[in-house]
């Protein structure tokens, strides 16, 4: 999809990243289903191994589950939202967690969509065909802006919170150390 429009694609091209077998199998028949298109699958069953073919496939979309071995989601997520070649591959994440924070941080560090697993494999298939219908939708208004560079970068940073932390950590404790000089020169201790 990445030089056409969605109407003159032949197919969906999609890397799904889930090491559950019986999900995946689920998931790509609901992908199937969903689409008005042929849909060609390149499953990952590991973050790294999602990593690799989302490099070597550049799909059209890519549905990445959160818990996986090797890396995790949101460390997949990272990589191909901060590499300028991949970050503008829509990727959805497709998880069993609906934990606010997972919300969050999946957004935060570039994610298109966040879909939470539902019980039901026909929700599931609506879930997938609002999504494909979302992005076929975009891509035309994509097709507009095709010389223009990717402009949106992740607002959360590990170093940034890391020295957030130990900004707000050092104000606390000179805070209390000058309780205490006051405390002791006021002649509190004698």
């Amino acid at each position: 999809m990445t030089h056409q429009t969605r109407d003159e694609a032949e197919r969906w091209l999609v890397v799904l990243a889930e090491d559950d077998d019986d999900h995946a199998l689920l998931i790509e028949r609901a992908l199937e289903r969903a689409s008005d298109l042929p849909v060609e699958i390149h499953r990952a069953r590991n973050g790294n191994e999602a990593v690799d073919l989302v490099v070597d496939v550049q799909p059209d979309l890519v549905l990445l589950d959160l818990r996986m071995p090797g890396r995790s989601g949101h460390e997949v997520l990272e990589s191909l939202k901060g590499d300028d070649d991949l970050r503008r591959i829509p990727v959805a994440i497709l998880t069993s967690s609906d934990r606010d924070e997972d919300v969050a941080r999946s957004y935060g560090l570039g994610g298109n969509h966040f879909i939470t697993k539902p019980e039901a494999p026909a929700e599931l298939e609506r879930k997938l065909r609002s999504l494909l219908d979302n992005l076929s939708e975009l891509g035309g208004i994509r097709r507009g802006a095709a010389g223009m560079g990717a402009s949106a970068r992740s607002a959360v940073d590990a170093s940034t919170v890391a020295m957030r932390k130990v900004v707000t950590w050092g104000a606390v404790l000179l805070i209390v150390l000058a309780l205490l000089a006051f405390a002791w020169f006021s002649g509190a201790f004698s």
